[in-house]
């Protein structure tokens, strides 16, 4: 190979490195460097046109500096382009290049804000350094607040030296505030308690709490008691499955004497108030020794009501139990009872539920064997018609 082959091949990957460098420049958004401030954390590609040695990659520390060459340079909080004039300075005056045509990127890396809590998808989400999200944005990318989230204790983790946490109240009445969402930040939403008031209330369901909640507290947010309601046998069913039972009918709306504790419900109880005229059954059918109706005061887990019921027959389906809401809802769900955690895990079936056990799967070993013995039958006599 001749030099003027030589030079023109060096010319030619030259001007190559240049395109391909200048390519991945502008690949780049054109506002990004003028834009964005520098973080810690961030990682830098600094290129000199011509000067492959001098292209290299650095990592911007926890002081905010980088290592360039043996040159410090102070970055954290000043633009692409802003380090793109430092470095240019630093290799002129220190003779490393005499006419530099320096390029400063910011290499863009898979990054992103972590939600958690009580949000419908927690999470982590990615998102890119140029990416304009704040503290709503977040939350929308997590699916939403969950049914449980307490929206004045929404808290914003600060991935960063100084590991602060923000709390913020982002209920419905208060006004939005503008508040950004930094790369690797955490957001955790507090979840609420929740607890159930069924029976004869006005309104029967979920209430969501924070901390404890006094009996008539609770029955007061359910609407109260109804005309049927019998608060002499109002019963509690605490989250390890042990019952209690109050009579509230007197002071009921008055406040419990000096020094007497009032009685509360925490996250995961159950508060039932029962007919006061009626005593209306739990029916459970199905698979069990003996079906029909068990007429109790209060709510039972589905293991009392199988053992009222005689326990389950051989062929039973543990693994498809159907409970039938008097409101007409159906839940699925399956016997898995272990006596080393008691019944706390346990669905609950309040009075007028139906409980109903389905029969497992068994395969008919006795019909099988006789449709097989009526096909070869029929194949033999075939045969023997064909001879």
């Amino acid at each position: 190979m001749t030099s003027s082959q030589k030079n023109a091949m060096v010319y030619f990957f030259r001007s190559f490195q240049v395109c391909v460098i200048f390519l991945f420049f502008i690949a780049t958004p054109p506002l990004f460097s003028d834009v964005y401030h520098i973080k810690k954390g961030d990682t830098l590609l600094i290129a000199v046109i011509g000067q492959p040695e001098y292209t290299h990659s650095v990592q911007v520390r926890e002081d905010g500096r980088i290592n360039y060459f043996g040159g410090e340079f102070d970055v954290a909080g000043v633009t692409v382009t802003k380090v793109n004039h430092l470095i240019r300075e630093f290799l002129v005056q220190d003779n490393h290049v005499s006419n530099p045509v320096v390029m400063v990127s910011l290499v863009l890396q898979k990054s992103g804000v972590f939600v958690g809590g009580a949000v419908k998808t927690p999470g982590r989400y990615v998102i890119s350094p140029e990416t304009d999200i704040d503290l709503y944005r977040a939350i929308a990318l997590a699916g939403g607040m969950a049914e449980n989230a307490d929206r004045q204790s929404v808290q914003l983790i600060r991935i960063d030296a100084t590991r602060k946490v923000e709390t913020y109240d982002l209920s419905a009445n208060r006004p939005y505030r503008d508040i950004r969402v930094g790369i690797n930040d955490l957001v955790f939403i507090l979840p609420l308690g929740v607890i159930e008031v069924q029976g004869q209330v006005q309104n029967p369901g979920k209430l969501f709490v924070r901390g404890n909640i006094g009996i008539r507290q609770a029955l007061a947010r359910a609407g109260g008691p109804d005309q049927e309601a019998d608060l002499t046998a109002i019963v509690k069913v605490g989250k390890d499955g042990k019952l209690s039972e109050f009579n509230l009918s007197e002071q009921f709306w008055k406040s419990p004497p000096n020094g007497e504790p009032s009685p509360s419900l925490s996250d995961g109880d159950v508060l039932f108030v029962p007919n006061v005229f009626k005593v209306e059954p739990i029916y459970v059918t199905g698979y069990v020794r003996t079906p029909g109706a068990q007429r109790v005061r209060g709510p039972l887990t589905i293991a009392r009501a199988l053992a009222l019921a005689g326990g389950f027959e051989a062929s039973a389906n543990r693994e498809k139990v159907l409970i039938h809401r008097r409101d007409g809802t159906t839940l699925e769900t399956s016997f898995t009872f272990n006596p080393a955690e008691g019944e706390a895990r346990q669905m609950l079936l309040y009075p007028g539920d139906i409980l109903e056990v389905k029969k497992k799967f068994q395969v008919n070993w006795g019909l099988i064997s006789t449709f097989a013995y009526i096909v070869i039958s029929g194949v033999g006599i075939i045969i023997q018609l064909t001879k």
